[in-house]
């Protein structure tokens, strides 16, 4: 059976899309592929969720292109203790019907090199790297079943994408060349939301990203103890490999009486809330537990005019004008003390982000490389 077009493997696939918006690169990518190609068939196919997920997300989700969306939802209970083993597991429930199409963009390397190996032909397959899983904590459960899946899906590959100089290792271990290409950010999305800091004196730093292993818990409570004057806004979803780590971190957080825990933010209302505060912190840990990836809300935190606070993680070397690197928690509060100054509010700082850093040039670039 011929399918013109392309054909898509997201990440994490149709439910989070839906549910969270389009906040991954995958989901960007996506979009923009919409923007530019409305004329292209295209076919998202998501890994098997457990029913009824898919069905709730689109009766309550964010809408999505219209495309062919092919999501299976087979009626069984995924691994309760260990959640990543569902990546594996769920591919018995893949259809088996045969289908060719004229490219294949590939972000989940356990899908593609199974449907790739079995039931989908691709004219062109490009694999684009968003993190580099095999070091991912979460995924440690089913770490030989990655390096297998990573192994077959480089060497269908026609084009291989990374987003950082840390994926570009990820594909060179495997023998195999990548083209750097990192992560971008629709500017205007978050100029538009304006600054909407209200009167209050109180100075407020955000961060909004998962909170996981990758967080570094010291640093965050450390400089919130320093600062008791400032109020930290963490916004973002609890995605620990286990629930006790999980526990652990929002019960740090919590302890703090300065700090205000947000929960998960949908993408389409991020840029309203980063709109609300004064610094962009990425307080990320270093070495172990860094996913290798491209951190796109340093980005973000830019384009809406924030000073920014990062950590010194891969990519700081070519953060864009208005970013501080800081190693330890001490530089941090010295960072944003030195922000804030003596001002009630410190200014916004424009920023000059090239059209080379944004999802519409990243995309259209992965367009020429499908060839479609």
């Amino acid at each position: 059976m011929s399918e013109p077009g392309l054909i898509a493997l997201p990440m994490h696939g149709e439910v989070k899309l839906r549910n969270e918006g389009y906040r991954t690169r995958d989901g960007h990518v996506l979009e923009w592929i919409q923007r530019l190609r409305p004329d292209l068939p295209v076919t998202v196919r998501s890994r098997p969720e457990p029913f009824p997920r898919v069905s709730l997300a689109r009766r309550h989700g964010f809408a999505n292109p219209d495309w062919r969306w092919e999501s299976p939802q087979p009626l069984t209970v995924p691994p309760l203790r260990a959640k990543r083993e569902w990546w594996v597991k769920s591919l018995r429930f893949e259809p088996s019907a045969q289908a060719s199409y004229d490219a294949a963009i590939v972000w989940n390397p356990i899908a593609g090199a199974h449907l790739l190996d079995r039931t989908v032909q691709a004219g062109r397959v490009v694999v684009d790297l968003l993190d580099d899983w095999s070091v991912h904590v979460a995924f440690e459960p089913i770490h030989p079943q990655l390096e297998k899946a990573y192994a077959r899906v480089f060497d269908l590959a026609d084009v291989i994408t990374a987003n950082s100089e840390g994926t570009v290792k990820l594909a060179a271990r495997f023998g195999h060349e990548a083209v750097l290409l990192t992560n971008g950010v629709d500017a205007a999305r978050f100029e538009a939301a304006g600054d909407s800091r209200t009167g209050d004196a109180q100075i407020v730093v955000g961060y909004a990203g998962k909170l996981s292993e990758r967080l570094d818990l010291e640093m965050v409570t450390g400089v919130a103890t320093r600062l008791p004057e400032v109020r930290f806004d963490i916004a973002g979803p609890l995605t620990s490999a286990t629930p006790k780590a999980d526990r652990e971190i929002r019960g740090a957080l919590e302890s703090q009486p300065n700090i205000r825990l947000l929960g998960d933010i949908p993408y389409e209302r991020l840029p309203q809330l980063i709109a609300t505060w004064d610094i962009g912190w990425v307080p990320h840990r270093i070495g172990k537990f860094e996913v290798g990836g491209d951190v796109i809300k340093t980005y973000e935190y830019r384009a809406a005019g924030l000073p920014t606070v990062i950590t010194p993680i891969i990519g700081a070397e070519r953060a864009p004008d208005g970013v501080s690197v800081v190693a330890s928690a001490d530089d941090a509060v010295s960072a944003i003390e030195a922000i804030t100054g003596s001002d009630s509010r410190p200014p916004r700082i424009p920023a000059d982000l090239p059209e080379s850093m944004s999802w519409r040039e990243k995309t259209g670039r992965l367009l020429d490389a499908l060839g479609v």
